[in-house]
């Protein structure tokens, strides 16, 4: 429509000035004929016709002319005004992603994370213009908000400020988990000063949830203050509304990285503590084990020697090194009940049996053997107690010794 409008506007402008060419054009033929002709009505005609081209075309450039060139420089002062416009936009827009590149940068820094929020806190009141910006962490176990950041350097006398859930402005944001503007907040009825902060020295307030819609958790609450009224442009919602996603996910990921840290920490400390419990228990066992009268041995299910007191060394005449290279049944001579033991001692069983044992320079010991089954750090094992029996070999002979030579006497007398 506007075009068919600039082209009859534009039709009607040549089709003026053609008229007034033409015009001219016909008063200077009048004119040369009445010359030729001497013919005073004729040259009166043309002068006449001449006088009245300039007064004609004044009207035209009047009523056409000058009125489509002032409309054209209204078009081209709007143009240019709407041109300013999308610049101030763009610069507008670059300030805000810069913003957004530098609170993700100065959230995401190895800084201390308490410096870190107070660097975004610096940032989002530069690009957003704001006298003051306020950052609250929720604090779950008491269901509070908790000022940890703000632009100003009053952050030592205001870091105690607490608001309840649902208590203000803050509170309610951060029960609701809706954004909150107001341009005169002052006298909307939510409002509430909050300790130190002075919240009544301004008017206009943009509060937001910073909540991590992922597993649907509160992490705080985000707000900008300014001491005089003023609404809010779609880019600084749209940039408000993107930092308060980057600060949810940096502070949920900082709260597990901490936590995580806690576990950590809580784990060496049982680690060590077990550690330490096994180390001192392992000490009194091998100890106990080392001063027995007794040899003993820690066996594996299938009979391997994995550990030998000094006694089981004097026992079987056989090198520590040597020894817990073997395996158990090795040491007994073929055919005694030794073959059985550890079959027995899966079943659940206490087992005693007696046998000999073959010492390096092929010897036999008599011996008896008590296995039970012994479990350490959750893996099954054999301990084996075995204790020379040469002594009590010796005396038993002894003793049949003596009674046959009793039964040899008594036989006599009697005869």
């Amino acid at each position: 429509m506007l075009n068919n409008r600039f082209e009859h506007r534009k039709g009607v402008l040549v089709g003026a000035v053609a008229f007034v060419l033409a015009a001219a054009v016909l008063a200077g033929a009048i004119a040369c004929w009445a010359a030729v002709g001497a013919e005073k009505t004729g040259v009166a005609l043309a002068v006449a016709v001449i006088a009245a081209v300039p007064f004609t075309a004044y009207a035209l450039y009047r009523q056409l002319i000058f009125p489509y060139y002032r409309r054209l420089e209204d078009t081209n002062l709007e143009l240019h005004l709407k041109q300013e416009e999308l610049l101030d936009i763009k610069d507008d827009l670059f300030i805000k992603f810069l913003g957004i590149y530098d609170v993700n940068h100065a959230a995401n820094s190895p800084r201390l994370f308490r410096n870190r929020l107070k660097d975004v806190a610096d940032i989002t009141a530069r690009v957003m213009e704001a006298d003051v910006c306020l950052l609250f962490l929720y604090d779950k176990p008491r269901d509070e908000l908790v000022l940890e950041a703000t632009n100003k350097e009053r952050l030592e006398e205001t870091k105690q400020v607490r608001v309840a859930l649902g208590e203000g402005i803050e509170g309610w944001v951060g029960r609701r988990l809706e954004p909150v503007m107001l341009k005169e907040m002052k006298s909307d009825p939510r409002f509430k000063d909050q300790g130190d902060l002075s919240l009544s020295r301004y008017q206009s307030v943009y509060c937001l949830p910073l909540y991590v819609y992922s597993n649907g958790s509160l992490v705080g609450v985000m707000e900008v203050l300014y001491s005089k009224a003023r609404s809010f442009s779609d880019e600084e919602i749209n940039f408000f509304t993107t930092l308060s996603g980057i600060i949810s996910t940096t502070v949920q990921n900082e709260q597990m990285q901490v936590e995580l840290r806690k576990i950590n920490l809580e784990l060496e400390q049982w680690v060590s503590e077990k550690t330490e419990e096994l180390r001192a228990s392992e000490e009194r066992y091998r100890a106990l084990v080392e001063n027995a009268q007794e040899s003993i041995f820690v066996l594996a299910r299938n009979g391997d020697v994995l550990f030998a007191n000094q006694h089981a060394v004097h026992l079987t005449g056989c090198p520590k090194y040597e020894l817990v290279h073997k395996n158990f049944l090795e040491l007994f001579l073929p055919g005694n009940e030794g073959q059985q033991l550890l079959a027995d001692v899966a079943r659940g069983t206490k087992v005693m049996c007696t046998g000999e044992f073959r010492q390096t320079d092929g010897s036999a010991v008599p011996v008896e053997v008590i296995a039970v089954a012994l479990s350490l750090m959750g893996k099954p094992f054999v301990q084996a107690v075995v204790r020379d029996m040469t002594s009590q070999a010796h005396l038993q002979k002894l003793l049949k010794e003596q009674e046959a030579e009793i039964s040899a006497l008594r036989t006599r007398g009697t005869s």
